[in-house]
């Protein structure tokens, strides 16, 4: 998914929030809230090379991967 969007300014709210909506709209609603009801379930007890890892196996790697796990892991 990273390969083909473009994300500017990726320090505002709008990008991060514009990453979020890119996710949900790649993996559909249900899917995208299994993902983050597992990312809030792991509490951070999996390492975060494994949670990178296990995103990229849905399609979501890059700067759509880190805005997943720093928004929802904690």
């Amino acid at each position: 998914m990273h390969y083909t969007i473009e994300y500017d300014d990726v320090a505002s709210c709008a990008t991060k929030q514009k990453a979020l909506d890119d996710c949900r709209q790649w993996l559909g609603r249900r899917q995208f809230n299994k993902v983050v009801r597992l990312l809030k379930e792991d509490q951070q007890q999996s390492s975060r090379y494994m949670v990178t890892v296990g995103l990229s196996f849905q399609g979501i790697e890059g700067y759509p991967a880190e805005v997943l796990i720093d928004t929802y892991w904690k």
